[in-house]
């Protein structure tokens, strides 16, 4: 056999580089769920993947073709699991607080707007100069960083949780 010799997959993906491989979403569908629609924010499930589609909505709700569901995104709201947090603080943020506030709000409604799993979960303030964002994806919280970033530049800084899907971003100036 010499140099290349035949291994299994022991299934522990990124053991070698110290990463832990692809964690699984506990709020995704399990495999072979049929055709759905969240009858909360009208998204549509087909070949494993939540869409919006007004019109097609529209056709399907009420009738027994499809079942209607809570998608993961609005079952994440309602049971207020971040994937994602974005922490805005310091003086700065504190004399333009209302423009920040105003462009995540719209950065995030632009960006739900095309991907049903990105969405604001709540703002919460925390005194006068700290500000902290849940969103349901870590890269929405990424997106929204950046954004500020962008905008007012400053210091920026994203820390991975090791072994689940989560992310906490850090702003300030």
């Amino acid at each position: 056999m010499g140099r290349y010799q035949e291994r299994k997959w022991t299934g522990e993906k990124g053991k070698k580089f110290g990463h832990a491989g692809r964690v699984e979403d506990p709020y995704q569908p399990e495999e072979g769920q049929e055709a759905a629609l969240c009858a909360a924010c009208h998204a549509l499930y087909q070949n494993k993947r939540w869409f919006f589609d007004e019109k097609l909505y529209g056709r399907l709700a009420g009738t027994d073709k499809v079942r209607e569901v809570t998608c993961p995104t609005c079952r994440k709201i309602r049971d207020r699991y971040p994937e994602g947090i974005l922490t805005l603080k310091g003086e700065f943020f504190q004399q333009h607080r209302e423009e920040i506030v105003t462009l995540l709000e719209k950065e995030a409604a632009r960006v739900s707007g095309r991907s049903v799993q990105d969405r604001l979960i709540q703002m919460i303030p925390e005194g006068k100069d700290r500000l902290v964002v849940e969103t349901t994806s870590e890269k929405l919280a990424q997106h929204l960083g950046r954004a500020v970033y962008r905008a007012y530049k400053g210091e920026l800084d994203f820390r991975w949780a090791e072994m689940n899907k989560f992310v906490r971003v850090y702003w300030s100036r």
